[in-house]
């Protein structure tokens, strides 16, 4: 089979899944509470990956991030975060957001040519901001539950919903078809391998002082980080746009008719006994 028959019909079958997912509605649902049924496993995993963290990853970002000066580092976040493109277009496109799929394709342009490969974000210059998506976001958008929290190995905080997202992503990663263009197996086996792991390390050295504050300030960090990570993805789903549980709204509009009609009988009674009086 060619690569260009295997290609179409990789994404005939994306882009079904994308419009059976367009064709969803999210209804008003009572706001969803962390489900984590698999807490013990999870820790165990969360234990495991932090271990591996203090030990390995962060000595390795701590050692990065005295040796790369800062521009180099928003350098490669650039770079990578251009490299993200295919899959922020397909969230867009899922979404529907026409308009921010119009952004990021600008962007991916402007950066592409002008900021030598993503690595200098010339395009927010021009008033073309970033925005993250993922399929992950797509998929909550439409009022896919989050199912239950899971840790990865390696990888960290997740979720039934997210993790399925990840899966999308990593087939839209631009890397994934190297060999496609000429490359070597070899180098297109250890090209992917080399970005993650720089870009993992960039992200780490990033992350430093946010996650020393987290473990400082935190007496449990695994219910700190799931806390965080559940709360990061609420906002980027709903573009940071805070969300009412319309349940409450519904509670809180029962409440306030109540209040209001003690209120008014109150002042009734009050006029009725200053005629009587007059």
């Amino acid at each position: 089979m060619s690569f260009a028959r295997a290609c179409n019909q990789r994404f005939c079958s994306l882009f079904l899944l994308v419009f059976l997912i367009g064709t969803l509605s999210p209804a008003p649902t009572r706001a969803e509470e962390i489900s984590d049924p698999l807490e013990p496993l999870n820790r165990g995993i969360f234990w495991f990956n932090d271990t591996l963290d203090v030990y390995v990853f962060e000595p390795v970002a701590e050692g990065y991030d005295y040796v790369v000066p800062d521009p180099l580092q928003r350098g490669f976040s650039n770079f990578f975060s251009n490299l993200k493109y295919p899959a922020y277009l397909v969230s867009d496109l899922v979404q529907f957001k026409f308009e921010q799929a119009g952004n990021h394709t600008l962007r991916f342009l402007i950066n592409s040519t002008a900021g030598v490969v993503g690595f200098f974000d010339i395009a927010e210059e021009y008033g073309f901001e970033p925005h993250y998506e993922d399929f992950g976001t797509a998929l909550g958008y439409h009022g896919v539950p989050s199912g239950p929290y899971i840790v990865l190995p390696f990888l960290g905080p997740s979720n039934l919903r997210d993790g399925t997202g990840r899966l999308v992503d990593a087939f839209l990663s631009p890397t994934v078809y190297l060999s496609s263009f000429g490359v070597s197996d070899d180098a297109a086996l250890f090209i992917p391998i080399g970005l993650y792991a720089l870009d993992s390390i960039n992200t780490r050295a990033e992350l430093l002082e946010a996650i020393k504050s987290g473990k400082e300030a935190s007496l449990d960090f695994y219910l700190f980080a799931r806390s965080a990570y559940t709360q990061k993805r609420e906002s980027l789903i709903h573009d940071g746009i805070p969300q009412k549980d319309p349940f409450e709204d519904e509670v809180e509009d029962e409440f306030e008719d109540e209040f209001e009609d003690d209120v008014d009988e109150e002042v009734e009674d009050e006029e009725a006994l200053n005629e009587e009086s007059d």
